[in-house]
């Protein structure tokens, strides 16, 4: 066999051939992570940002001669929806009249009604195949000692809307700056912990909100319901993501009720990934 020519330099530096068998895997690393940078860098295209308002209450039993006011988003003292692009026909669900008015407190959905109601509706469980679902049977038919019965004794409600609004909004410190349910001036915000499934970029706040509930019930007639706005970010970046806030007021009361009362609110911002990419 002949030997193998090898070819050095006199000068200490490497052949050609060595040299280009080095550089070309550096090439393609320095082209795959260029590649990646470019991939997970942010698109401007994709920037958006959004305030969404949801609403539900549930019925427990019948009510009459109700009014309900619940806070919209405000922002400023001034309501940041109107009642036609919360509700598109002036009713949620056609159960409750429903309009925007100003109080003391801020501005409120008012929701109105002679009477509602409810009447117990009855289910039964079916497995089809891998597939469950529920369908509705008379009372005559429902058993309940069958744990695939269900009986349901009360009437939910809601609604939901989104605006898109320009980019970016404020998140970690939306108080006076976003859309929230309550103005400054008219809750005490304190600062609380956030509850365990917080992010730990998260600021939770707690204050009480007044809910107005007028209606007619019997003593043992629930009624239950959330309020909630929440502000966020979006971009994509190898991928979606964003950051948040959110306001919310859950209420609970049984029996007749006849004015305002005070229920736990509670403010949760810096939701997410920070900072904003710039637009």
């Amino acid at each position: 066999m002949c030997a193998r020519k090898r070819y050095h330099r006199t000068d200490g530096s490497f052949s050609s051939l060595s040299m280009t068998r080095r550089v070309v895997p550096l090439l393609v690393v320095c082209l795959v992570l260029t590649a990646g940078c470019s991939f997970l860098a942010p698109n401007p295209d994709s920037y958006t940002s959004h305030h969404y308002y949801s609403l539900g209450v549930d019925l427990g039993g019948n009510v009459s001669d109700v009014t309900i006011r619940l806070p919209v988003p405000q922002q400023d003292g001034a309501a940041t929806y109107n009642v036609t692009t919360l509700t598109g026909n002036g009713t949620v669900e056609g159960v409750f009249d429903a309009t925007v008015v100003e109080t003391d407190r801020g501005p409120m959905l008012e929701l109105t009604a002679d009477e509602v109601t409810v009447a117990p509706r009855y289910y039964r469980f079916v497995v089809e195949g891998d597939m469950g679902r529920r369908e509705r049977i008379s009372e005559r038919e429902y058993d309940p000692s069958d744990p695939d019965h269900q009986k349901v004794d009360r009437r939910s409600v809601g609604l939901r809307a989104d605006q898109q609004v320009e980019y970016p909004i404020e998140t970690q410190a939306p108080l006076g700056a976003s859309p929230t349910l309550y103005a400054d001036d008219a809750v005490s915000r304190e600062l609380t912990a956030c509850g365990p499934t917080s992010m730990e970029s998260a600021t939770c706040f707690a204050y009480d909100a007044p809910v107005y509930l007028s209606y007619e019930a019997g003593s043992d007639v629930r009624v239950t319901g959330v309020v909630s706005v929440e502000g966020s970010n979006e971009w994509f970046a190898g991928g979606w993501t964003g950051n948040s806030y959110v306001d919310r007021v859950r209420f609970n009361a049984t029996g007749a009720q006849d004015g305002w009362v005070r229920f736990e609110g509670e403010t949760e911002t810096g939701i997410g990934s920070y900072p904003a990419p710039e637009p």
